[in-house]
């Protein structure tokens, strides 16, 4: 007796994504405007592996990222993890190699995970651009970094509807140091969560931990930076003036920009929708300690990560989320001596640069336009015992339905008509 098997659905895991076509084809489009914008700023693409030693991000990255990795032992039974950030990973290749000429501009897309609870813009499983400038202590190379991550907003069309924001954990630790001592751990977890918190959670944290309100409203509002001499708060308006000139969008000095990933050392910077209604779509800072921390040379560096997924958000928000027209073809044979030819016509048409669809099933012309249309295909190359015979193609536009013949040697002045 023959047991039949049973037919078992298993469930995408939570906080993971597919992309089907359609997505994939809009999110490819968006990579691909970060990588030629980082390559317009004089970066160079870089990989890396995606799971990585534990002992990497310890004590770099900080507990809250510590907690959330994926990591598990590997067969010989060292401790590793699915790489959670790349800064660590980073400043690892970097320490490793004496010969690379300084400073560095590198940038990478990659797959990261953090087993964290997914919510909007928030995912255990995410891609992010990441660009750094290694070697450089210079306000220059910050300023330039910022720049880029507008540069790349502005490209992608949201750059009216985004701000940049900068801020320094110097300057902030020396303001905390005169206005409230001691205190700099709960005045770096109030400020780093302060639209995260209701009214009345500020009040009882800050009453738990003997803040003064006001004084802390003083860092939230800037009023805390009237009247201060202070040259790295000149150093955040020689940023700031840079940015703007560079790429004219929004920069504030806020220092609520705290950063929560433990190697930051000076100026820290992100960018948000107007509104502050979404978490950052970019963020970063300077981290000087970390390549030394390594082993390698005492190398300044700063740098920046962009998600996908709040990007996807704000893109979404903005009606941006959407294919760039694509002028393609679909290549409908309707007998033989229409599938023989329809070989040689679809190559010639892709070497001329056409994104070319050939059929490949044994469909009838009726089926072949019913599936273009649904594919999306404004044109459709209509092939039959006639056109390979004159060795020509019959273009149907499928939106007025009119009909157009041509030599194949010449098409491409038609297919010039279409771009």
């Amino acid at each position: 007796m023959e047991i039949e098997s049973a037919v078992v659905m298993v469930e995408r895991l939570k906080g993971f994504r597919d992309f089907y076509p359609e997505e994939q084809e809009i999110r490819s489009e968006i990579f691909a405007t970060m990588k030629e914008s980082c390559r317009q700023f004089g970066f160079k693409e870089i990989d890396a592996p995606s799971v990585e030693s534990i002992e990497l991000f310890a004590n770099k990255s900080g507990m809250e990222i510590m907690n959330q990795m994926f990591s598990f032992k590997d067969k010989g039974g060292r401790d590793i993890t699915l790489i959670p950030e790349f800064t660590p990973t980073l400043s690892r290749m970097v320490a490793s190699r004496k010969d690379l000429v300084k400073p560095l501009k590198w940038f990478s897309v990659e797959k990261f995970w953090r087993y964290e609870e997914p919510q909007s813009g928030r995912l255990r499983e995410f891609y992010q651009l990441n660009a750094d400038i290694l070697g450089s202590e210079s306000f220059f190379a910050d300023a330039e970094v910022i720049s880029l991550g507008g540069y790349i907003l502005k490209k992608l069309g949201v750059g009216d509807v985004t701000k940049l924001r900068v801020s320094s954990r110097i300057l902030i630790d020396r303001l905390i140091e005169r206005n409230l001592p001691g205190k700099r751990d709960e005045v770096y977890y109030i400020l780093d969560r302060w639209s995260k918190l209701t009214e009345e959670e500020r009040e009882a944290y800050a009453t738990e931990k003997s803040l003064n309100m006001e004084t802390i409203m003083s860092f939230v509002n800037g009023k805390i930076l009237e009247g201060v001499s202070d040259p790295e708060l000149d150093r955040l308006y020689k940023i700031r003036d840079y940015v703007i000139s560079s790429v004219g969008m929004e920069v504030d000095i806020d220092l609520k920009i705290v950063r929560g990933i433990a190697y930051y050392t000076g100026c820290v910077f992100e960018a948000s929708d107007r509104e502050e209604k979404q978490r950052s779509i970019l963020g970063g800072g300077r981290y000087d300690n970390v390549i030394a921390q390594l082993g390698g040379d005492q190398t300044p560096a700063t740098g920046f990560a962009m998600g996908d997924a709040v990007l996807e958000n704000i893109l979404k928000a903005n009606g941006l989320w959407t294919q760039r027209r694509e002028i393609g073809v679909f290549v409908a044979p309707i007998d033989q001596a229409g599938r023989d030819y329809a070989v040689r016509a679809a190559s010639v048409l892709r070497n001329l640069g056409l994104k070319v669809d050939l059929n490949v099933t044994d469909r009838g012309i009726s089926k072949q336009l019913d599936y273009a249309a649904k594919m999306g295909y404004q044109y459709v190359v209509v092939l039959g015992e006639n056109e390979a015979r004159k060795q020509s193609i019959s273009l149907k536009n499928m939106g007025t339905g009119s009909q157009t013949e041509v030599e194949l040697e010449k098409a491409g002045e038609l297919i010039s008509l279409l771009k």
